[in-house]
């Protein structure tokens, strides 16, 4: 049974700003905005003012909400600032010389690196949901492998693509069918191109989440983290707008009340009185050179306040509560996330370390485990990886993970002079390649007499050199020979 799929219309962005799950209304484009082009962006104060209706204009928050770009700018500059690599799948070891691959990972594109357009790639995955890798080719090079044939990669706004269903006929969306069959094209309304249909087999779309069909978010596109965290971010921009309210001194202070006294108790100002105090107020006092630091009056007067103050608010521990949350949703610690006091805590390293080994490492391998597939690489017998050996609180683990290695090494060889295991066997347990040579699949006991003997001395010679080199880092002893 097929599956209708029922086409809607594009969201702007500013329609984005309603709370989450109140039904999106599609605007007709105003005068003087392209249909399908520049849609009408939504300026950041109006972010401030109406702290409540921040919902879904994640990438707008990411630009103006320090919270917010935080943990994203973390993850994302990290797995940006790795050593990219290009590898052997038979060996795994680094290719050093491919003129293709290496313009790629250089410059993709003529307007970018390929660190900026990785960074832009985790960015718009982890602010969105939702990422849109292009790689920008010709139908004629459709079933072609991408790394060869393709000079230019592309990280698309996220934000201002929609995936296009096929319209007018049931989908076999749960059923058997290729991408073709589902998706028509990725939509893409950005500024000067206008509105660009991209055909599917050019486009990876790499989504943080599972995929939704029929959902305000957009056909098969991914829900951001941060719809789940609409309190906090609202609560951030309510505490900026009410830090700024005091800093820049807005609203009313406070009043000034007549201290006067009669017979009949409490007497108010009169309006002369007060004309003539405001007068004062205004013409001689203030703060530059030609007025005075202080006020004078005829009338006893006492100053009620109105307003409180930033300690009386206490929004300092509302925006560190508040980034925590946010900063948790990424698998960011709290110790890591930035105060005043920063310098107090001892574990930043390890929560550091454990950040890289529990969310860093994974996502970016899992990143180069997809593109890989995307560009084809595996066909040619490779694939990309990313190399974090040179991050320094990982230092320790890279030592630790030796060690292991010596012992299993150790180990491995007592099993195989026992006749236990074969060399492949040993191999295999260092994670290492397998030889190829049909003795490397014997154990000792079922090898020849030549084959033995070759195995046996290339074993003792390592097992010379390692005890030379044991004696060269000793230290010599002295004798006591008396006196």
């Amino acid at each position: 049974m097929g599956y209708t799929i029922l086409k809607q219309d594009t969201i702007p962005v500013c329609a984005g700003l309603k709370m989450a799950g109140e039904p999106q209304t599609v605007s007709t484009p105003k005068e003087g905005v392209k249909s399908g082009g520049d849609i009408d962006r939504c300026d950041v104060y109006e972010l401030f003012v109406s702290p409540l209706v921040c919902g879904h204009n994640y990438m707008e928050l990411f630009r103006s909400v320090p919270e917010v770009f935080f943990p994203i700018d973390y993850i994302a500059s990290r797995i940006s600032g790795s050593g990219f690599q290009l590898k052997k799948v038979k060996d795994d070891s680094v290719v050093w010389e491919n003129k293709r691959m290496n313009q790629i990972l250089t410059k993709p594109n003529c307007l970018m690196s390929w660190n900026e357009m990785i960074y832009s790639h985790f960015v718009y995955k982890l602010c969105t949901g939702n990422a849109f890798f292009r790689a920008a080719m010709g139908e004629t090079f459709k079933n072609q492998p991408k790394w060869k044939w393709c000079d230019n990669f592309w990280e698309l706004p996220a934000d201002f693509v929609n995936v296009e269903p096929n319209i007018g006929a049931n989908i076999p969306i749960f059923g058997i069918a290729s991408e073709d069959d589902i998706i028509r094209c990725y939509r893409l309304n950005y500024g000067y191109v206008s509105t660009m249909e991209i055909p599917s087999y050019q486009i990876w779309h790499d989504r943080d989440g599972s995929p939704e069909y029929m959902s305000i978010n957009g056909f098969l596109k991914s829900q951001s983290r941060l719809a789940a965290h609409l309190k906090p971010i609202s609560n951030l921009l309510a505490v900026y707008e009410a830090r700024n309210v005091i800093y820049v001194k807005r609203g009313g202070l406070g009043f000034l009340v007549s201290n006067k006294k009669d017979e009949a108790g409490t007497a108010a100002m009169t309006e002369d009185e007060k004309k003539e105090i405001l007068d004062s107020h205004f013409g001689k006092f203030g703060l530059d050179q030609r007025r005075l630091p202080y006020g004078l009056s005829d009338v006893p007067l006492s100053f009620v306040r109105t307003n409180l103050t930033i300690s009386e608010l206490q929004p300092f521990e509302e925006t560190l509560t508040d980034a925590i949350q946010i900063a948790g949703a990424y698998g960011i610690p709290s110790v890591l996330v930035p105060r005043k006091d920063q310098a107090t805590f001892s574990n930043q390293a390890t929560a550091e370390k454990a950040v890289y080994t529990s969310t860093i490492i994974p996502m970016a391998k899992k990143f180069c485990k997809q593109l890989s597939a995307f560009l084809g690489l595996e066909e040619g017998g490779y694939y990309l990886d990313c190399d974090f050996s040179d991050v320094d609180c990982l230092q320790q683990g890279l030592k630790e993970a030796e060690e292991v290695k010596t012992l299993i090494n150790t180990r491995c060889k007592e099993q195989f002079l026992s006749g236990l295991i074969s060399i492949n066997d040993w191999r295999a347990q260092i994670k290492e390649s397998r030889f190829e040579e049909p003795m490397f699949d014997k154990t000792l006991f079922e090898m020849s007499d030549e084959e033995r003997e070759i195995v046996k001395n290339v074993i003792s010679l390592n097992t010379k050199s390692e005890v030379e080199n044991g004696r060269e880092n000793q230290e010599p002893t002295v004798q006591d020979e008396g006196e």
